[in-house]
């Protein structure tokens, strides 16, 4: 179902070659930041914005109320997601799987766990030292406190009576709270507010949630565009799949898109503005021309600009899964994960300990996935590779805008990712055979007793090994002839065009991905009214 709102500039929209609008800004996907920037530049008086989704409503989701542990698992569902699977990797042993990516009002933020990290300050000053003026630490915090609506009110750290609803876990269940003691006994900080905590290193702590005071979720979508659904001058629509942007030269003037089987074109005044996330942003630029020249012509796509860095970098957390039977019933869960600790999986010395983001994280919580027994019946720990080494792609499969990308992760390919698992898998049955948890943990499920060596366990990481769903850094910023976009988020090379989603981070932050792409949402939109 479409849903529009606001004013038509320029009356309906037309078929085949003939354009409508223009619009002052065409915003390219409602997800976690395409919704940020639609609400923020439509803002501005007299400023006309249209939002173009493929997905359709939001409703069934934003009306989800926790805790429903069933629920947590009930939302990948094929009409709100985009379908995508990864290429066979060398890393995993041949392995391919679904890589989630939310087709629908809100995006990702509508159908993911609603964990709120926003990972080490030192994640975001490795951005700006590789030459991205302007997103420092320093520089992000005052967006991240911006958006928030802090549970716990404002401060140094947090904001209040921003957009974004975000939640302390009102109380955790007691086997979380056994295992923060237990990281506590074994020598790591906390608890601890990890997103009040600058350094990671050896921290553990309780996880934050995009979640509202009264157990609904808070995506960006209830956050930024239900609230102005009558606001002159914005206008969404929902089932439209844009398959190029337009150009005159180089300056993009609009879009092309498909609705109900029907091309249609709409004309920008002054800028196009991508937030299609980390697979489908690359996708459309090689598809409009942008990209390694030698590949667009491959596929008989004329070459707009040469930018050979688009698709390249993939980054995205790995992960395994560590599950004990429950011997205890615990109280509903509201979070996929309760627990969240970073550490590094080797030694750091000398300079890299002031530089060195941990590599290494363990979320927890009491819940098996639904494949090793009931959902209630089991505690799953899970090591993350928190700053992976391996880099991945994503390919154009044909020219056809209907055909997924070719998606290739490389998941595994540096043996120091195994490393970090491996060191995980160690730590996590260290802190799990903590004398406080006797009582409620059972056996081991998975990976199993019997595995010990390092053989077995590295079998097992390749075996099993999957990922987190959280793709980024395919149209990266910087300022060497890689990056994609500039530091303004300003597509290389041509003119007109911005990109604003997690595919321009230059390297994935130790976090969950969507308290970042927030900000980035919030600080594009900043740069796009600017001018800069």
């Amino acid at each position: 179902m479409t849903h529009i709102s606001g004013p038509e500039v320029a009356g309906p929209e037309l078929s085949g070659s003939e354009i409508s609008g223009p619009y002052d800004y065409i915003v390219v996907g409602a997800g976690a930041a395409g919704c940020v920037v639609a609400n923020r530049l439509s803002a501005e008086p007299g400023t006309t914005v249209l939002l173009l989704e493929a997905g359709g409503s939001d409703e069934s989701y934003a009306n989800t109320r926790f805790p429903d542990l069933a629920s947590l698992f009930s939302l990948w569902e094929p009409h709100t997601d985009w379908g995508f699977s990864t290429e066979p990797g060398a890393g995993i042993n041949g392995r391919d799987f679904p890589i989630i990516q939310g087709k629908v009002l809100g995006g990702g933020s509508s159908t993911n766990g609603r964990i709120y990290l926003r990972g080490d300050r030192r994640n975001y000053d490795e951005w700006a030292a590789l030459g991205n003026e302007g997103w420092g630490y320093e520089d992000v915090l005052p967006y991240f406190t911006g958006y928030e609506d802090y549970s716990g009110g404002a401060g140094p750290y947090h904001g209040a009576g921003g957009p974004v609803s975000v939640i302390d876990l009102p109380e955790p269940t007691p086997i979380a709270q056994a295992f923060v003691r237990s990281a506590v006994d074994a020598g790591f900080r906390g608890p601890v507010d990890i997103n009040a905590t600058e350094r990671q290193d050896g921290v553990v702590g309780y996880c934050q949630s995009t979640t509202t005071p009264e157990l609904t979720r808070a995506s960006t979508a209830a956050a930024y565009i239900h609230p102005i659904m009558g606001r002159p001058g914005f206008t969404l629509r929902t089932g439209v799949q844009v398959t190029r942007v337009l150009f005159d030269g180089e300056r993009a003037t609009g879009v092309e898109y498909v609705q109900d089987g029907a091309v249609r074109r709409v004309r920008a005044g002054r800028e196009v503005i991508i937030s299609a996330g980390a697979l489908n942003t690359p996708k459309l630029l090689m598809l409009s021309g942008i990209g390694p020249a030698d590949q667009l012509r491959s596929h008989g796509i004329d070459v707009v600009a040469d930018l050979p860095g688009v698709g390249e970098n993939l980054q995205d957390h790995a992960l395994v899964r560590l599950c004990w039977r429950l011997e205890q019933k615990q109280p509903p869960l509201i979070l996929l994960s309760e627990v969240g600790l970073f550490t590094h999986a080797g030694p750091h010395a000398g300079p890299r300990a002031d530089t060195a983001v941990p590599d290494l994280g363990i979320l927890f919580a009491p819940f098996l996935f639904p494949e090793f027994g009931a959902l209630d019946a089991g505690i799953t720990l899970v090591p993350i590779v928190a700053r992976p080494q391996s880099r991945g792609t994503v390919r154009l499969r044909s020219a056809d805008p209907a055909a997924a990308p070719l998606v290739d992760p490389n998941y595994l390919s540096a043996d120091a990712d195994v490393a970090v698992l491996l060191r995980g898998i160690e730590l996590g049955r260290e802190l799990m055979g903590s004398a406080g948890l006797d009582a409620m943990r059972g056996e081991e499920i998975v990976p199993g007793p019997d595995l010990t060596s390092r053989k077995q366990l590295t079998d097992y990481i390749r075996d099993t090994a999957f990922t987190e769903w959280h793709p980024s850094c395919t149209a990266r910023m910087g300022v060497d002839p890689m990056a994609v976009v500039d530091p303004s988020l300003r597509v290389r090379g041509v003119e007109g065009l911005r990109v604003v989603d997690s595919s321009v981070l230059p390297n994935i932050v130790n976090a969950n991905l969507q308290a970042t792409v927030i900000m980035i949402g919030e600080k594009g939109a900043d740069l796009i009214r600017s001018g800069r």
